[in-house]
């Protein structure tokens, strides 16, 4: 039976290696007529198979074929280049960043079972790429596997749930009925965005504050025109916008030993950035809240001048204040 042409490569020397092994002294010319392939592409496929994969294949002139000298090679299960295993192997590292979540294990799990399928020589030195490579994340907070778990299947199953959460601005967990909808990490740490049965707008809950997670019969169908990216991708540090969010407009004015750094960089999906005679930069962007702007604006110092809002100047303000105090009192 004929094979259909522009196979790929793979397939092409499986079909090479079935024939030599079943000892019929295949040769380039029967393989190319059978494959319908040229004889040059047999050819380079069989120098691949021994440069590349030390391929004992020997031709027999008697039988005007080749054959396997020692039969107990075996082609690999996997192909990769070695872009792909550099890509692999850069991967498994990357693990590191979820150390402590139930993500890392299964994740863990799944390049194991790829580590299988690769060829016991390769030629990426695996220690290239653990010496020369490094993921330092942030740590991130310690996730419940079971509310993990629960939360995956109230969003596959489109299913309430109920949890109690422990809010950083509430002294004690309190309870709440939501409609899970979208899992995300954002700067190190999981969130689930989900519908509060009792607020019109998608709240944003820290998957590591939820205490307890209970799936319930209830179903429900997610709101429409619900687009989990457009929502991510509109935010500052940590905190989303979500539809009918008050958005707060921030105005900042950078030094000119600064400005570079800024400029170089998108802080922000819609910022605006203006270079003034002076060498000075101005940003400008929205954000749904203040508490990633503080601690950001703060770590620059005198090199940044805060424009507007006046709540962002004051909290500023009050911020320094509180550490002078601090250091005034010999830091007791």
């Amino acid at each position: 039976m004929a094979k259909a042409k522009f196979k790929p490569q793979f397939q092409r020397l499986v079909f090479i290696d079935q024939k030599i092994r079943a000892g019929r002294y295949p040769n380039c010319t029967t393989l190319s007529r059978e494959w319908e392939v040229s004889y040059k592409t047999i050819q380079r496929d069989i120098d691949y198979l021994k440069d590349a994969h030390d391929a004992p294949i020997e031709y027999d002139k008697a039988h005007c074929g080749f054959y396997y000298k020692a039969p107990t090679w075996f082609l690999p299960a996997v192909m990769l280049s070695e872009g792909d295993i550099f890509a692999l192997l850069i991967g498994s590292q990357a693990l590191q960043m979820y150390q402590g979540t139930p993500m890392a294990r299964e994740l863990k799990a799944i390049y194991a079972k790829l580590a299988q399928l690769l060829p016991e020589q390769i030629s990426v030195p695996p220690e290239l790429i653990f010496n020369r490579l490094s993921f330092l994340g942030a740590p991130c907070r310690p996730i419940n596997a079971d509310i993990w778990k629960s939360l995956v299947r109230g969003i596959l199953h489109q299913r309430a749930m109920w949890i109690e959460y422990a809010s950083p601005r509430s002294n004690k967990p309190k309870e709440h009925t939501i409609h899970p909808l979208h899992i995300a990490n954002i700067e190190g740490d999981w969130y689930v965005l989900a519908h509060e049965t009792r607020w019109k707008d998608i709240a944003q809950y820290a998957v590591s504050r939820i205490r307890k997670a209970e799936l319930q019969d209830t179903t429900f169908v997610p709101p429409r025109g619900f687009d989990a990216k457009r929502i991510l991708k509109d935010r500052f540090g940590k905190f989303i916008h979500v539809d009918g969010g008050k958005r707060i407009t921030v105005r900042l004015r950078f030094s000119p030993e600064t400005a570079n750094y800024i400029s170089e960089r998108s802080w922000h999906p819609q910022q605006k950035l203006r270079i003034l005679r002076t060498g000075e930069a101005e940003l400008q962007f929205p954000v749904a809240d203040l508490a990633d702007v503080v601690p950001w604006v703060l770590s620059f110092g005198a090199e940044v001048k805060v424009l507007q809002p006046r709540t962002l100047r004051a909290a500023i303000l009050a911020r320094l204040q509180e550490t002078l105090m601090m250091y005034r009192d010999g830091g007791k």
